[in-house]
Protein backbone atom coordinates (compact mmCIF):
# COMPACT_ATOMS: atom_id res chain seq x y z
CA UNK A 1 0.00 0.00 0.00
CA UNK A 2 2.93 2.08 0.68
CA UNK A 3 4.60 1.95 -2.03
CA UNK A 4 1.48 2.09 -4.63
CA UNK A 5 0.82 5.55 -2.32
CA UNK A 6 4.39 6.53 -3.40
CA UNK A 7 4.88 5.29 -6.37
CA UNK A 8 1.78 7.24 -7.60
CA UNK A 9 3.19 10.41 -5.55
CA UNK A 10 5.86 10.73 -7.68
CA UNK A 11 4.27 10.29 -10.97
CA UNK A 12 1.43 13.15 -10.09
CA UNK A 13 4.04 15.25 -9.28
CA UNK A 14 6.10 14.75 -12.52
CA UNK A 15 2.67 15.07 -14.37
CA UNK A 16 2.09 18.55 -12.94
CA UNK A 17 5.48 19.88 -11.60
CA UNK A 18 3.41 20.49 -8.10
CA UNK A 19 5.68 22.99 -6.14
CA UNK A 20 7.41 20.69 -2.96
CA UNK A 21 7.50 22.17 0.23
CA UNK A 22 10.84 21.93 2.55
CA UNK A 23 9.64 19.87 5.87
CA UNK A 24 10.50 21.31 9.25
CA UNK A 25 13.80 20.08 10.88
CA UNK A 26 12.80 17.55 13.82
CA UNK A 27 14.26 14.59 15.77
CA UNK A 28 16.20 12.14 13.97
CA UNK A 29 14.47 9.88 15.07
CA UNK A 30 11.15 11.42 13.97
CA UNK A 31 12.29 12.20 10.48
CA UNK A 32 12.05 9.38 8.37
CA UNK A 33 9.70 6.90 10.70
CA UNK A 34 6.44 5.71 9.01
CA UNK A 35 8.02 7.43 5.58
CA UNK A 36 8.81 5.72 2.55
CA UNK A 37 12.03 6.20 0.74
CA UNK A 38 12.39 6.63 -2.69
CA UNK A 39 15.42 5.91 -4.77
CA UNK A 40 14.72 6.73 -7.90
CA UNK A 41 16.59 5.36 -11.26
CA UNK A 42 17.25 7.58 -13.66
CA UNK A 43 17.05 4.98 -16.70
CA UNK A 44 15.05 1.78 -17.05
CA UNK A 45 15.48 -2.25 -15.30
CA UNK A 46 18.31 -4.66 -16.04
CA UNK A 47 21.29 -2.13 -16.56
CA UNK A 48 24.29 -0.82 -14.22
CA UNK A 49 22.31 2.02 -12.82
CA UNK A 50 19.76 0.22 -12.04
CA UNK A 51 21.57 -2.72 -10.27
CA UNK A 52 23.33 -0.16 -8.22
CA UNK A 53 20.52 1.94 -7.46
CA UNK A 54 18.26 -1.21 -6.36
CA UNK A 55 21.04 -2.59 -4.05
CA UNK A 56 21.06 1.02 -1.93
CA UNK A 57 17.07 0.62 -1.47
CA UNK A 58 17.36 -2.97 -0.94
CA UNK A 59 20.16 -1.76 2.41
CA UNK A 60 20.05 1.82 2.93
CA UNK A 61 16.54 1.67 5.11
CA UNK A 62 18.15 -0.36 8.32
CA UNK A 63 21.04 2.63 8.35
CA UNK A 64 18.49 5.34 8.78
CA UNK A 65 16.65 6.29 11.60
CA UNK A 66 13.04 5.67 12.02
CA UNK A 67 13.77 2.20 9.77
CA UNK A 68 12.09 3.90 6.88
CA UNK A 69 10.33 1.84 3.96
CA UNK A 70 12.68 2.35 0.98
CA UNK A 71 11.52 1.68 -2.86
CA UNK A 72 13.66 1.77 -5.79
CA UNK A 73 11.31 3.15 -8.83
CA UNK A 74 13.03 3.01 -12.04
CA UNK A 75 12.03 7.11 -14.12
CA UNK A 76 13.71 6.84 -17.18
CA UNK A 77 13.58 9.70 -20.26
CA UNK A 78 16.07 11.67 -21.76
CA UNK A 79 19.08 10.02 -20.98
CA UNK A 80 18.41 10.63 -17.23
CA UNK A 81 17.48 14.13 -17.09
CA UNK A 82 13.86 13.65 -16.72
CA UNK A 83 15.02 12.11 -12.90
CA UNK A 84 17.38 15.10 -12.71
CA UNK A 85 14.62 17.74 -13.61
CA UNK A 86 12.41 16.18 -11.33
CA UNK A 87 14.85 15.83 -8.45
CA UNK A 88 16.09 19.59 -9.08
CA UNK A 89 12.48 21.41 -9.44
CA UNK A 90 9.44 18.93 -8.10
CA UNK A 91 10.63 16.32 -5.37
CA UNK A 92 9.87 17.59 -1.70
CA UNK A 93 12.92 18.98 -0.13
CA UNK A 94 12.37 16.90 3.12
CA UNK A 95 15.53 14.00 2.09
CA UNK A 96 12.89 11.48 1.11
CA UNK A 97 13.75 11.51 -2.23
CA UNK A 98 17.40 11.33 -3.49
CA UNK A 99 18.04 9.45 -7.47
CA UNK A 100 20.32 8.12 -9.46
CA UNK A 101 21.57 9.26 -12.83
CA UNK A 102 24.32 9.30 -15.35
CA UNK A 103 28.02 10.43 -14.12
CA UNK A 104 28.25 13.09 -17.35
CA UNK A 105 25.04 14.46 -16.46
CA UNK A 106 26.72 17.44 -14.52
CA UNK A 107 29.39 18.28 -17.53
CA UNK A 108 26.47 18.17 -19.84
CA UNK A 109 24.85 20.91 -17.58
CA UNK A 110 28.20 22.95 -17.23
CA UNK A 111 29.08 22.72 -21.08
CA UNK A 112 25.11 24.40 -21.80
CA UNK A 113 23.70 24.09 -24.95
CA UNK A 114 21.46 20.92 -23.90
CA UNK A 115 17.97 21.46 -23.64
CA UNK A 116 17.18 18.48 -21.99
CA UNK A 117 19.36 20.65 -18.96
CA UNK A 118 16.65 22.30 -15.85
CA UNK A 119 19.08 22.16 -13.26
CA UNK A 120 22.33 23.45 -11.25
CA UNK A 121 25.01 20.95 -10.56
CA UNK A 122 26.37 22.85 -8.01
CA UNK A 123 22.95 23.47 -5.83
CA UNK A 124 21.82 19.66 -6.20
CA UNK A 125 22.41 17.32 -2.73
CA UNK A 126 25.28 15.22 -3.39
CA UNK A 127 24.45 11.77 -1.35
CA UNK A 128 27.35 10.19 -2.79
CA UNK A 129 28.41 7.08 -5.56
CA UNK A 130 28.98 3.67 -5.35
CA UNK A 131 31.40 3.59 -7.25
CA UNK A 132 34.74 5.83 -7.29
CA UNK A 133 36.53 3.94 -10.19
CA UNK A 134 38.88 2.63 -8.22
CA UNK A 135 40.01 -0.23 -9.60
CA UNK A 136 38.74 0.30 -12.97
CA UNK A 137 39.11 1.22 -16.47
CA UNK A 138 37.37 2.55 -19.15
CA UNK A 139 38.87 0.50 -22.22
CA UNK A 140 38.83 0.69 -25.90
CA UNK A 141 38.31 -3.09 -27.43
CA UNK A 142 38.99 -3.61 -30.74
CA UNK A 143 38.83 -6.07 -32.75
CA UNK A 144 42.14 -8.50 -33.28
CA UNK A 145 41.00 -9.38 -37.32
CA UNK A 146 41.69 -5.72 -38.00
CA UNK A 147 45.11 -6.21 -37.46
CA UNK A 148 45.54 -3.43 -34.53
CA UNK A 149 47.67 -4.03 -31.46
CA UNK A 150 48.76 -1.21 -30.15
CA UNK A 151 47.28 2.28 -30.05
CA UNK A 152 49.64 3.87 -32.42
CA UNK A 153 48.26 1.28 -35.00
CA UNK A 154 45.26 2.95 -34.84
CA UNK A 155 46.82 6.27 -35.44
CA UNK A 156 48.85 5.17 -38.32
CA UNK A 157 45.75 3.22 -39.90
CA UNK A 158 44.13 4.94 -42.75
CA UNK A 159 40.77 2.06 -42.37
CA UNK A 160 38.22 3.48 -40.70
CA UNK A 161 37.31 1.84 -37.29
CA UNK A 162 33.81 1.93 -36.62
CA UNK A 163 32.72 2.20 -32.68
CA UNK A 164 29.42 0.82 -31.56
CA UNK A 165 27.20 3.00 -28.91
CA UNK A 166 23.91 3.62 -28.10
CA UNK A 167 23.65 7.39 -28.68
CA UNK A 168 24.85 10.55 -28.23
CA UNK A 169 25.33 11.47 -24.26
CA UNK A 170 26.61 8.09 -23.88
CA UNK A 171 30.09 7.75 -22.60
CA UNK A 172 30.45 5.01 -25.52
CA UNK A 173 29.44 7.62 -28.16
CA UNK A 174 31.05 10.61 -26.98
CA UNK A 175 34.63 9.33 -25.95
CA UNK A 176 35.32 7.98 -28.81
CA UNK A 177 34.56 11.50 -30.35
CA UNK A 178 36.93 13.10 -27.99
CA UNK A 179 39.64 10.71 -28.59
CA UNK A 180 39.05 11.17 -32.56
CA UNK A 181 39.55 15.00 -31.83
CA UNK A 182 42.47 14.68 -29.68
CA UNK A 183 44.79 11.80 -31.53
CA UNK A 184 43.70 12.39 -34.82
CA UNK A 185 42.15 8.79 -35.06
CA UNK A 186 40.54 7.43 -38.00
CA UNK A 187 36.96 6.84 -36.38
CA UNK A 188 33.00 6.49 -37.01
CA UNK A 189 30.94 6.03 -34.22
CA UNK A 190 27.68 4.45 -34.99
CA UNK A 191 24.68 5.21 -33.01
CA UNK A 192 21.42 2.99 -32.10
CA UNK A 193 22.22 -0.06 -30.17
CA UNK A 194 19.75 -0.40 -27.91
CA UNK A 195 21.91 -1.57 -24.82
CA UNK A 196 25.25 -3.02 -23.85
CA UNK A 197 24.72 -6.70 -24.92
CA UNK A 198 23.73 -5.72 -28.39
CA UNK A 199 26.71 -3.18 -28.28
CA UNK A 200 28.97 -6.50 -27.38
CA UNK A 201 26.96 -8.48 -30.13
CA UNK A 202 28.09 -5.78 -32.78
CA UNK A 203 31.62 -6.48 -32.49
CA UNK A 204 31.00 -10.36 -31.79
CA UNK A 205 29.68 -10.38 -35.34
CA UNK A 206 32.02 -8.36 -36.57
CA UNK A 207 29.36 -5.56 -37.25
CA UNK A 208 31.36 -3.37 -35.88
CA UNK A 209 35.21 -3.15 -35.31
CA UNK A 210 35.40 -1.34 -31.87
CA UNK A 211 33.77 -0.61 -28.97
CA UNK A 212 34.39 1.48 -25.52
CA UNK A 213 33.51 -0.35 -22.56
CA UNK A 214 34.02 -0.77 -18.71
CA UNK A 215 36.35 -3.30 -17.24
CA UNK A 216 34.01 -4.55 -14.81
CA UNK A 217 31.54 -4.99 -17.60
CA UNK A 218 33.71 -6.98 -19.38
CA UNK A 219 34.27 -9.37 -16.52
CA UNK A 220 30.57 -9.83 -15.88
CA UNK A 221 29.93 -10.04 -19.55
CA UNK A 222 32.36 -11.03 -21.88
CA UNK A 223 35.15 -12.59 -19.75
CA UNK A 224 35.93 -14.56 -23.01
CA UNK A 225 37.47 -11.30 -24.08
CA UNK A 226 39.62 -11.28 -21.41
CA UNK A 227 41.32 -14.06 -22.85
CA UNK A 228 44.65 -14.65 -24.94
CA UNK A 229 42.35 -16.34 -27.65
CA UNK A 230 39.49 -13.60 -27.01
CA UNK A 231 38.25 -12.06 -29.93
CA UNK A 232 39.62 -8.31 -29.28
CA UNK A 233 42.86 -6.17 -28.27
CA UNK A 234 42.58 -3.97 -25.65
CA UNK A 235 44.50 -0.93 -26.55
CA UNK A 236 44.06 2.13 -24.53
CA UNK A 237 42.87 2.56 -20.56
CA UNK A 238 40.49 5.94 -20.08
CA UNK A 239 39.61 7.30 -16.57
CA UNK A 240 41.90 5.87 -14.43
CA UNK A 241 45.23 7.60 -13.12
CA UNK A 242 47.82 4.28 -13.63
CA UNK A 243 47.56 1.33 -15.57
CA UNK A 244 45.29 -1.70 -14.35
CA UNK A 245 47.70 -4.39 -13.04
CA UNK A 246 45.49 -6.84 -15.44
CA UNK A 247 46.52 -4.84 -18.06
CA UNK A 248 50.49 -3.47 -17.78
CA UNK A 249 51.44 -3.20 -21.69
CA UNK A 250 48.21 -1.09 -22.01
CA UNK A 251 48.96 2.58 -21.91
CA UNK A 252 46.42 5.60 -20.37
CA UNK A 253 44.68 8.17 -22.07
CA UNK A 254 46.82 10.81 -20.29
CA UNK A 255 50.17 8.65 -21.14
CA UNK A 256 49.29 9.38 -24.76
CA UNK A 257 48.82 12.91 -24.96
CA UNK A 258 51.25 15.17 -25.98
CA UNK A 259 50.38 18.50 -24.89
CA UNK A 260 48.46 20.74 -21.74
CA UNK A 261 45.67 21.36 -23.71
CA UNK A 262 44.67 18.20 -24.86
CA UNK A 263 45.51 16.68 -21.49
CA UNK A 264 43.18 19.18 -20.02
CA UNK A 265 40.36 18.36 -22.21
CA UNK A 266 41.18 14.48 -21.26
CA UNK A 267 40.83 15.11 -17.86
CA UNK A 268 37.85 17.28 -18.16
CA UNK A 269 35.98 14.16 -19.67
CA UNK A 270 37.43 11.68 -17.18
CA UNK A 271 36.30 13.63 -13.73
CA UNK A 272 32.85 12.23 -13.67
CA UNK A 273 33.76 8.29 -14.27
CA UNK A 274 35.49 9.26 -10.65
CA UNK A 275 31.61 9.89 -9.80
CA UNK A 276 30.69 6.91 -11.41
CA UNK A 277 27.23 5.76 -9.85
CA UNK A 278 26.42 8.87 -8.31
CA UNK A 279 23.35 9.76 -6.12
CA UNK A 280 21.72 13.48 -5.37
CA UNK A 281 18.60 14.24 -3.97
CA UNK A 282 17.15 18.06 -4.24
CA UNK A 283 18.38 21.49 -3.11
CA UNK A 284 18.05 22.61 -0.24
CA UNK A 285 17.72 19.43 2.22
CA UNK A 286 18.24 20.44 5.52
CA UNK A 287 21.62 20.16 6.99
CA UNK A 288 20.63 17.37 9.51
CA UNK A 289 19.35 15.48 7.14
CA UNK A 290 21.82 15.88 4.82
CA UNK A 291 24.77 14.75 7.07
CA UNK A 292 22.05 11.58 7.79
CA UNK A 293 21.43 10.69 4.58
CA UNK A 294 24.85 10.50 3.43
CA UNK A 295 26.23 8.38 6.49
CA UNK A 296 23.67 6.10 6.23
CA UNK A 297 25.15 5.97 2.77
CA UNK A 298 28.46 5.21 3.50
CA UNK A 299 26.89 3.17 6.08
CA UNK A 300 25.23 0.77 3.64
CA UNK A 301 28.13 0.37 1.17
CA UNK A 302 30.03 -1.42 4.32
CA UNK A 303 27.38 -3.84 5.55
CA UNK A 304 28.41 -7.20 5.02
CA UNK A 305 24.86 -7.65 3.64
CA UNK A 306 25.23 -5.40 0.68
CA UNK A 307 29.22 -6.12 0.61
CA UNK A 308 27.83 -9.56 -0.09
CA UNK A 309 25.00 -9.09 -2.35
CA UNK A 310 27.24 -6.89 -4.69
CA UNK A 311 30.11 -9.35 -5.08
CA UNK A 312 26.91 -12.18 -5.91
CA UNK A 313 25.88 -9.18 -8.34
CA UNK A 314 29.61 -8.27 -9.55
CA UNK A 315 28.86 -5.30 -8.71
CA UNK A 316 32.46 -2.90 -8.66
CA UNK A 317 32.23 -1.20 -5.55
CA UNK A 318 34.22 2.31 -4.26
CA UNK A 319 32.54 3.92 -2.26
CA UNK A 320 32.93 8.27 -1.62
CA UNK A 321 30.85 10.34 0.48
CA UNK A 322 28.39 13.52 -0.29
CA UNK A 323 31.08 15.60 0.32
CA UNK A 324 33.85 14.45 -1.57
CA UNK A 325 31.45 13.78 -4.76
CA UNK A 326 30.42 17.40 -4.09
CA UNK A 327 34.03 18.51 -4.05
CA UNK A 328 34.31 16.80 -7.82
CA UNK A 329 31.60 18.55 -9.00
CA UNK A 330 32.91 21.89 -7.73
CA UNK A 331 36.15 20.77 -9.43
CA UNK A 332 34.51 20.14 -12.77
CA UNK A 333 32.54 23.76 -12.53
CA UNK A 334 35.86 25.39 -12.03
CA UNK A 335 37.52 24.59 -14.92
CA UNK A 336 38.21 26.46 -17.67
CA UNK A 337 35.18 27.54 -20.23
CA UNK A 338 37.44 26.74 -23.27
CA UNK A 339 37.35 23.60 -22.33
CA UNK A 340 33.73 23.24 -22.21
CA UNK A 341 33.26 25.27 -25.36
CA UNK A 342 35.99 22.96 -27.18
CA UNK A 343 34.09 19.72 -25.55
CA UNK A 344 30.73 20.97 -27.03
CA UNK A 345 31.59 21.90 -30.14
CA UNK A 346 33.05 18.39 -30.72
CA UNK A 347 29.56 17.02 -29.79
CA UNK A 348 27.53 19.05 -31.52
CA UNK A 349 28.38 17.65 -34.58
CA UNK A 350 29.39 14.76 -33.99
CA UNK A 351 28.98 13.21 -37.53
CA UNK A 352 28.61 10.43 -35.87
CA UNK A 353 26.10 7.45 -38.36
CA UNK A 354 22.73 5.95 -37.56
CA UNK A 355 23.08 1.93 -37.98
CA UNK A 356 21.12 0.51 -40.60
CA UNK A 357 19.01 -2.92 -39.34
CA UNK A 358 19.01 -5.80 -41.50
CA UNK A 359 15.99 -7.26 -40.06
CA UNK A 360 14.97 -10.75 -39.85
CA UNK A 361 10.96 -11.77 -39.57
CA UNK A 362 10.33 -14.90 -37.75
CA UNK A 363 7.25 -16.38 -36.77
CA UNK A 364 7.26 -17.82 -33.70
CA UNK A 365 4.74 -19.69 -30.46
CA UNK A 366 5.89 -17.76 -27.21
CA UNK A 367 7.14 -20.32 -25.02
CA UNK A 368 8.17 -18.43 -22.38
CA UNK A 369 8.09 -14.83 -20.38
CA UNK A 370 10.84 -13.03 -18.03
CA UNK A 371 11.27 -10.12 -16.12
CA UNK A 372 12.21 -7.09 -18.00
CA UNK A 373 11.26 -7.73 -21.51
CA UNK A 374 12.68 -11.35 -21.74
CA UNK A 375 10.96 -13.77 -23.66
CA UNK A 376 11.08 -17.27 -25.63
CA UNK A 377 9.51 -18.90 -28.58
CA UNK A 378 9.80 -21.48 -31.03
CA UNK A 379 10.10 -20.61 -34.77
CA UNK A 380 6.70 -22.07 -36.25
CA UNK A 381 6.12 -24.02 -33.27
CA UNK A 382 9.55 -25.96 -33.87
CA UNK A 383 12.45 -26.56 -32.70
CA UNK A 384 14.44 -25.90 -29.42
CA UNK A 385 13.12 -22.15 -27.70
CA UNK A 386 14.81 -19.20 -29.10
CA UNK A 387 15.87 -16.08 -26.20
CA UNK A 388 15.24 -12.37 -27.05
CA UNK A 389 14.42 -8.84 -25.53
CA UNK A 390 12.54 -6.69 -25.58
CA UNK A 391 13.49 -3.38 -24.49
CA UNK A 392 11.47 0.17 -23.63
CA UNK A 393 10.53 2.35 -27.20
CA UNK A 394 13.64 0.90 -29.13
CA UNK A 395 10.95 -2.67 -29.71
CA UNK A 396 7.79 -1.49 -30.73
CA UNK A 397 5.18 -4.18 -30.11
CA UNK A 398 1.32 -4.53 -30.77
CA UNK A 399 -1.00 -7.61 -29.07
CA UNK A 400 -4.31 -8.01 -30.88
CA UNK A 401 -3.57 -4.83 -33.52
CA UNK A 402 -2.90 -2.79 -30.40
CA UNK A 403 0.34 -0.63 -29.18
CA UNK A 404 1.14 -2.67 -26.11
CA UNK A 405 3.87 -3.10 -23.48
CA UNK A 406 5.85 -6.00 -23.00
CA UNK A 407 4.09 -7.38 -20.70
CA UNK A 408 0.85 -8.06 -22.70
CA UNK A 409 2.69 -10.44 -24.33
CA UNK A 410 2.17 -13.75 -23.01
CA UNK A 411 2.53 -17.68 -23.01
CA UNK A 412 0.63 -18.96 -25.98
CA UNK A 413 0.69 -16.13 -28.15
CA UNK A 414 1.60 -16.50 -32.10
CA UNK A 415 3.87 -13.39 -32.51
CA UNK A 416 5.57 -12.21 -36.20
CA UNK A 417 9.39 -10.82 -34.53
CA UNK A 418 11.59 -8.74 -36.65
CA UNK A 419 15.29 -9.49 -34.82
CA UNK A 420 18.75 -10.18 -35.67
CA UNK A 421 18.89 -13.54 -34.65
CA UNK A 422 19.24 -15.30 -31.09
CA UNK A 423 19.75 -13.13 -27.93
CA UNK A 424 19.00 -9.93 -29.82
CA UNK A 425 16.48 -7.13 -29.00
CA UNK A 426 13.61 -7.46 -31.62
CA UNK A 427 12.32 -3.86 -33.60
CA UNK A 428 9.06 -5.31 -34.17
CA UNK A 429 6.78 -7.78 -32.00
CA UNK A 430 3.07 -8.36 -33.46
CA UNK A 431 1.22 -10.95 -31.37
CA UNK A 432 -2.43 -12.56 -31.86
CA UNK A 433 -4.23 -12.64 -29.04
Amino acid sequence: MKKNIRLTSIAAAVAFGFAAISAPVIGAEEIFKDKTIGVLIGFGAGGGYDHYGRQLARHIGKQLPGNPNVVAVNMPGAGGFKLINYLYNVAPKDGTEMGIFARGAPLLAFAGGAKQVRFDPLKLTWIGTSSSYAGEAYLLAVRKDTGMTSFKDIQRTRKELNFASTGAGSDGHDVPLILRDVFNINAQVVRGYPGGNTLYLAVDRGEMDARMVGYSSVKVARDGWLKKDGPVNFLMQFATNKRLPQFPDVPTAQELVTNDEDRALITLLETPFFMARPFAGPPNIPADRVKILRAAFMAAHDDPAYKKQAKRLRLLVSPKNGAEVQGLVEQLGKMPRKLFDRYASILANPKSKLRKVNWIKVSGIVTKTGKKGRFAFKIDGKGKDQKARMRGSYTKIKVGGKEAKSKAVMVGMNCNIWWEGPKSTPGRVECAQ
